[in-house]
């Protein structure tokens, strides 16, 4: 069992050990999760999963720029990746965060980036998520969404997380414009009176939070490797009669690829491919912040080790 949070002793270990692990491990540790340092090693996975049936969005790693023109260059970079998937004819899905695009330099700064990718994708034929951050964040990054939604932008969503207390007013208040939506646990650690604590009150939020976006006719990516969370989703799913048009399921590149494979039978199934050569801080971060995906990890390292000794004896 793991403690309040819902993470165990070891995941919690294996996260706090990371910053002493060296960088040559902590890349071939995530080597797995990440698609590539190029946007052509990252389409190359891209089109080996579609021939799997597996769908794909695509997020170019990197957070945090430090001006205008690198804000820009995150634009160009993520139209430039629209474009290469288009003469491909492979999935025209791209996840972006706020923060890639400049809103630490302002918000009227992300917002202006972003509304250009986000037109380009329309163009093409394609969709964006603006994926959410830090809860400090949220409030702005809503607004950002609203403001694309109400000058006509339909080709982009948004992330809700199930972890926070106030996401069922964030459904609610949302509910008007039927937005296509990531639902998740949520990867920031907040504080108490911002965050639930509990593993099994996230769980029970995350599965009633689907149920009342579904219900309001709400296009549903669901994201979670939780089996517990994904029989529950079924059933919903089954009881309110949603199709394949109506939700999906998204898994982490990398992560539970059997479960992938399996609930693409009969659901799409949609991977996060993030590519670009801000990899290892991406495997390093993405390890220290999420202990359960760290955990995951380490043990999955430890059966491939244990599998190689056995066929070596």
């Amino acid at each position: 069992m793991g403690n309040a949070a819902g993470i165990g002793a070891f995941d919690r270990l294996v996260a706090r050990a990371v910053p002493w692990v060296p960088s040559p491990v902590v890349r071939r540790l995530g080597a797995a999760y990440v698609g590539g340092m190029t946007l052509d090693e990252a389409l190359g996975l891209v089109n080996d999963l579609r021939r799997h049936h597996l769908a794909t969005t695509v997020d170019i790693l990197g957070e945090s720029v430090d001006g205008d023109a690198s804000a820009t260059a995150a634009a160009d970079a993520y139209i430039a990746t629209l474009e290469a998937l288009a003469v491909r004819g492979l999935p025209l899905n791209i996840s972006l965060k706020p923060s890639g695009l400049g809103s630490g330099l302002g918000w009227d700064v992300a917002a202006r980036h972003i509304d250009r990718v986000v037109a380009r994708a329309e163009e093409l034929g394609g969709f964006v998520r603006v994926d959410m951050e830090e809860s400090s964040m949220i409030d702005a990054t809503l607004a950002l969404y609203r403001d694309l939604r109400a000058r006509g932008r339909k080709n982009v969503g948004i992330v809700l997380q199930s972890r926070l207390w106030r996401t069922a007013d964030d459904v609610c208040a949302l509910a008007e414009l039927r937005p296509n939506v990531r639902l998740c646990k949520g990867i920031y650690l907040e504080p108490p009176e911002i965050g639930m604590q509990d593993r099994d009150a996230i769980r029970a939020s995350f599965s009633a939070l689907l149920r009342l976006l579904l219900k309001s006719g709400s296009y549903v990516a669901i994201a979670t490797h939780d089996e517990q969370l994904i029989v529950d989703a079924l059933a919903s799913i089954d009881e309110l009669g949603v199709g394949r048009d109506g939700c999906e399921f998204q898994t982490l590149l990398g992560v539970r690829a059997d479960l992938a494979r399996r609930l693409a039978r009969n659901h799409t199934v949609r991977v996060y491919v993030p590519f670009g050569p801000d990899s290892y801080a991406y495997a390093q971060r993405r390890l220290r912040e999420n202990p359960q995906i760290a955990g995951y990890v380490a043990r999955d390292t430890l059966r491939a080790m244990a599998r190689f000794a056995h066929l070596s004896n």
